[in-house]
């Protein structure tokens, strides 16, 4: 079982389409359409980048997460009314990107990738409509695509 923490971040992935690109030096990009408050309200969508540099490991995999893997969301007080909460609080309450608590893949692979926790890795999921990314990682940065 999953037990999933959602990010506290100002957008909600809402996608079909993820793609991911792993350089050795560079770490990481991940690509999805996500809307922020006000394009949720105007229902709008832009694209956004996750940069995630000091990565241990990368899943991606084919399967809807919420229908095929047994999974707790660990919601916020309120976040049933999703508009009030976001204004509120000025993150959505559950927004499709998450870190898995108490993860076994984590805890299997501490010892491999960083024995000394130095990198303080963390096991994040990011979910996609039919897919969804698993990633080992420290931190993640994010940034708006700018539309060409």
């Amino acid at each position: 079982m999953l037990k999933l923490v959602p990010e506290k971040v100002d957008f909600y992935i809402s996608t079909t389409d993820l793609m991911a690109s792993y350089t050795e030096s560079g770490g990481v990009t991940i690509r999805l359409d996500v809307q922020t408050r006000e394009d949720w309200q105007q229902e709008r969508y832009r694209e956004l980048e996750l940069i995630f540099q000091t990565v241990a490991e990368l899943r991606c995999i084919t399967i809807n997460i919420f229908e095929h893997v047994e999974h707790v969301i660990e919601l916020a007080e309120g976040a049933d009314d999703t508009d009030a909460f976001w204004q509120q609080h000025g993150y959505h309450p559950n927004p499709g990107i998450y870190e898995v608590e108490a993860s076994e893949w984590l805890a299997e692979k501490q010892s491999l990738y960083d024995p000394r926790g130095r990198l303080q890795l963390k096991h994040y999921v990011i979910a996609g409509y039919d897919s969804h990314i698993e990633i080992l990682a420290s931190s993640y940065q994010y940034r708006m695509v700018e539309a060409q």
